[in-house]
């Protein structure tokens, strides 16, 4: 059995929470076998679903920021974003779902200023947009402060029934993948060290959509080899409140 050894940290504020206004989630399939390969530590396994691993990007509208245990002051919102990962934690000998995020970003400068002091960990600023047209679709457009993307892709309501995926059968399937991903593993400042984040979030209802992703970062860097499929794409319909709290670091190899 393969024990993580925590590493002491400490932080002013552990906690971020929010209102959650809307969320996209683009979900991507891949063969266990090549995200293994990507995973940053032995005792974080590929989460297989009929044969295929997972990798989403993730939108979140966020509004009503607040630092527990002060109260939320002023009405800050941001745009924030990350691939996210399905993964098993297996370090104390079971399987328990939780969840690799490769990197976070938001559109709020004040994000970027805290993450390091919360999480551990940077959150680069970028230019972010959810448009909404008058025939009922939405255009996402992530890019960095220079101009280049990070993610674009077009959405409509689904025209067919159920949510067109290989990798989830249901809609209620995926939401239930997406609710037992409470812990999160992801690079922190400290080279050799993870950053231990639990989300704490209010059941919400999902909408399959139609999308056509017209640029995805992780596809074009070191990942483009990794077998990556566009799977299906769901919209938050309702909003919910999100508690995002710090939980440590966590070497990535043991002795």
């Amino acid at each position: 059995m393969t024990v993580k050894n925590e590493v002491p940290a400490f932080s002013l504020f552990r906690s971020v929470g929010a209102h959650m206004k809307e969320r996209y989630i683009f979900n991507f399939r891949m063969p266990p076998t090549e995200l293994r390969k990507r995973l940053p530590a032995p005792w974080i396994e590929p989460q297989v679903f009929s044969g295929f691993s997972v990798v989403s990007f993730c939108i979140l509208w966020l509004e009503q920021l607040r630092l527990p245990p002060l109260p939320r002051v002023g009405s800050f919102s941001t745009i924030s974003c990350a691939y996210r990962i399905g993964v098993v934690d297996t370090s104390d000998g079971s399987a328990c779902p939780s969840v690799y995020v490769i990197d976070r970003w938001a559109d709020l400068p004040l994000i970027a200023l805290l993450g390091p002091f919360i999480l551990q960990d940077t959150i680069p600023i970028v230019k972010a947009s959810v448009a909404h047209d008058n025939a009922g679709g939405t255009r996402v457009q992530m890019s960095y402060t220079d101009g280049s993307a990070l993610f674009e892709a077009g959405v409509t309501q689904r025209k067919q029934p159920g949510l067109g995926s290989a990798l989830f059968e249901t809609v209620a399937d995926f939401a239930t993948f997406i609710k037992n991903g409470v812990s999160s593993y992801s690079p922190s400042l400290h080279p050799g060290q993870l950053t231990k984040v639990d989300l704490h979030k209010e059941d919400v209802d999902y909408e399959p959509l139609d999308a056509v992703v017209d640029f995805s970062e992780l596809n074009t860097e070191s990942w483009a080899g990794a077998g990556l499929e566009f799977d299906s794409a769901v919209r938050a319909k309702t909003g919910g409140n999100y508690l995002w709290t710090y939980q440590g670091l966590w070497k990535t190899q043991t002795k």
